[in-house]
């Protein structure tokens, strides 16, 4: 059975969210402005956010977000991807960063 989860974002400032992902785990997600590149970035840590499993992943639409990284064990069951959702607002409009939480989103897709 396929499963569908958005992670919980917000706009304006950067912030870390713990999420329990589809493989039981519970992990902290460190979002970030990129100014150079005027997109958001994240970080992926352990519980504890205490150490980086992964680190500067940007938030771009249309893309599996960790396809590059299979090597981690819950990147082989889920597709990450980030669009954005409003009104007049085509999916594959990158998040900006007032629009992140509130038009931009991010979700998990799982299968077992």
């Amino acid at each position: 059975m396929t499963t569908y989860n958005e992670v919980p974002t917000a706009p304006g400032r950067p912030f870390t969210e713990r999420v329990q992902l589809p493989d039981g785990g519970t992990y902290s997600f460190k979002f970030y402005w990129n100014h150079r590149s005027s997109c958001w970035n994240f970080d992926l840590l352990d519980a504890t956010a205490q150490f980086k499993l992964l680190s500067g992943i940007p938030l771009v639409t249309g893309c599996d977000l960790l396809e590059q990284f299979l090597y981690v064990p819950f990147a082989v069951q889920t597709f990450w991807t980030a669009m954005t959702i409003g009104p007049g607002a085509s999916p594959d409009t990158v998040p900006t960063f007032n629009n992140l939480g509130i038009d931009g989103h991010l979700y998990l897709t799982s299968t077992p």
